[in-house]
């Protein structure tokens, strides 16, 4: 299991919530009855890589400028109010990452037993791809996508005068059939459903459909569409984007921070200039969902948004697109703009290795507009594995990447998914070696070469065959498909090379330190004598506090954490936030 990793220099504080007893919205009006379009809502992120879950923000403002009363709970930096989650009638939990579905699968069982009434929710990436389980949970609605609109559809739409006078608890009206809930069945998605346009490049590759069933019962296609939800369980619709609502979350100040050569440290704010993404790698988690599609974010919603961070002490803002360069046009004028307004303030993107390639001439530009520095999802410099993910990308082509940068004077911050079912104990070691020779020991974090595989279900790699016949059976609890190295010594070593980066994490080892140790240990494993690790002193590059991967694990701690939040029940057990704003 993967460890949690983030700097200790800034203690979380707990904010005291004031009273809910008053509930308000954004228009100011007083909200204190049950009835009419005004609901008490409760939105949840439980977890979403050390930033203000954009999750949450966007969708409170969309709620609460059509008058509903919102609260809001990032219970990485809260406590869980009891007392708003009594009153609510209706609780939407975020889910854009494993790590975020996984806890929130611990706290579920929670609400449903403090508030048996109210209506739940999971909307965001992982919800439709666990749609099954989910609802087991007694999960009344699944959003995946664009689920603002949806959101809003749901608020507007729950009968708080269904049977008995309440919203029925797995949020499904009694059909006219006297179905139970139990006799409810899920809907496949149809043939003939019209697959959404791609690009033109990594979206061509994709020939569609679900992965193919398998004799022995292991794979299961993921739902996509429910009898009884109105709300689409995956939305592709082009909305038009309101400026994030960040009332009632714990300040900016409270969250990952841009760490800068000399110790410096600068606070961070958070937002997205577009969602989806047009490629379809197979392991990425989006790809179920959003299939080879995009939307953007109107720049002047964007800048609103970064308008607000920055008058609230931002001096960095963090983009969370999970490609930059899906739509270059809008990405180029966006920080045009960005910086013409906020020329002081820096910023970080994620681009794909393949649009570095081929977007290179626009680089310099980013440089100049205080882009400080770039993440990009390597995965691996194994050219079959590259293959296998369906990456775009070759080993020469990452490194042609690491050689412009470095012309530019610019920071990449490679990731990887360096444990694959595919991984040989050469491969771990010459990943280590191109890492050393690229000069790159200091902009990758110790766990990124620790990070394992993970097949969640609805997962593009689900369409090979030896992947099917590898992976055993579904797990719920774990939400994936486990799978083990046919060499014993690479799975152990993944192990190995996650306790050392947790271990230099605590002791707050420098990354050439913690890079040394896992050398040592990978080549002890593989039975060799490790070589001197020869390393220039390299040049300090700035990254944030915690570095921590979507797709990775939970860690014991995380879900102590969620255990406590799930606990929270006594009045004076009040949550860092605003209440219903």
């Amino acid at each position: 299991m993967l460890a949690h990793f983030s700097l200790q220099a800034f203690d979380v504080e707990i904010l005291q919530l004031p009273s809910s007893g008053s509930f308000s919205t954004t228009r100011g009006e007083s909200v204190r009855t049950y009835t009419g379009l005004a609901m008490k809502i409760v939105l949840i992120s439980t977890y979403e890589l050390g930033r203000q879950p954009f999750g949450l923000v966007s969708p409170a403002a969309w709620l609460r400028n059509r008058g509903h009363a919102v609260a809001c709970f990032d219970l990485t930096r809260q406590e869980l109010d009891s007392g708003a989650v009594r009153s609510a009638e209706l609780m939407a939990i975020y889910l854009p990452m494993h790590t975020a579905t996984r806890l929130a699968c611990k706290l579920i069982p929670s609400l449903r037993e403090q508030n048996a009434g109210a209506h739940i929710c999971c909307y965001g990436l992982y919800a439709p791809m666990n749609a099954e389980y989910l609802r087991s949970l007694g999960v009344g609605t699944i959003l995946g996508g664009e689920f603002e609109g949806g959101l809003v559809q749901l608020a507007e739409g729950l009968e708080v005068k269904g049977k008995g006078g309440k919203i029925f608890p797995q949020g499904l009206k009694p059909s006219e059939t006297g179905r139970s809930m139990s006799e409810l069945k899920l809907r496949p998605p149809s043939a003939t459903e019209k697959k959404p346009q791609g690009s033109e490049d990594s979206a061509l590759r994709y020939m569609g459909g679900d992965a193919p069933f398998e004799a022995q019962g292991k794979l299961k296609r993921a739902p996509t569409t429910f009898v009884d939800q109105a709300e689409p369980v995956i939305s592709l619709e082009r909305l038009k984007f309101e400026v994030p609502d960040r009332a009632g979350l714990a300040p900016i100040a409270k969250y990952a921070h841009l760490i800068v050569p000399g110790n410096e440290f600068r606070v961070v704010g958070s937002t997205e200039a577009s969602r989806g993404c047009k490629h379809l790698c197979r392991h990425c988690p989006i790809v179920p969902v959003y299939k080879g599609v995009f939307r953007i974010v109107d720049r002047d919603v964007v800048l609103a948004d970064v308008r607000q961070q920055v008058a609230a002490g931002a001096q960095h803002i963090s983009f969370g697109d999970p490609d930059f360069f899906n739509g270059i046009r809008h990405a180029m004028e966006l920080v045009e703009a960005f910086h013409y307004e906020f020329p002081g303030i820096t910023y970080d993107v994620t681009i794909k290795i393949e649009h570095l390639r081929k977007q290179e001439r626009h680089l310099a530009r980013l440089r100049d507009t205080g882009c400080l520095f770039v993440i990009s999802a390597v995965e691996s410099v194994d050219d079959g594995i590259l293959e296998r993910l369906d990456k775009g990308h070759t080993r020469e082509d990452f490194l042609c990447v690491v050689r412009k940068f470095r012309e530019l004077g610019m920071t990449l911050h490679p990731t990887f998914v360096p444990f694959t079912p595919w991984t040989t104990m050469e491969g771990y070691l010459k990943l280590l070696r191109v890492v050393a020779a690229a000069e790159l020991i200091e902009n990758v974090a110790p766990i990124q070469v620790g990070i394992r595989l993970l097949i969640p279900e609805g997962s593009r790699l689900l369409e090979l065959e030896d992947v099917r016949g590898m992976v055993e059976a579904f797990d719920p609890e774990s939400l994936v498909y486990p799978w083990r190295n046919a060499d014993g010594r690479v799975d152990a070593l993944s192990e190995t090379v996650q306790s050392i980066a947790a271990e230099a994490d605590r002791k707050k080892e420098s990354r050439a330190a913690a890079f040394a140790r896992i050398w040592e240990a990978a080549h002890a494993a593989a039975g060799q004598v490790a070589p001197e690790l020869r390393v220039r002193e390299a040049r300090a590059v700035p990254f944030l506090s915690e570095p921590w991967y979507c797709c990775a694990e939970p860690t014991g701690d995380q879900f102590v954490a969620i255990g406590g939040a799930a606990a929270a029940r006594a009045p004076e057990k009040v949550a860092a936030a605003d209440g219903f704003v």
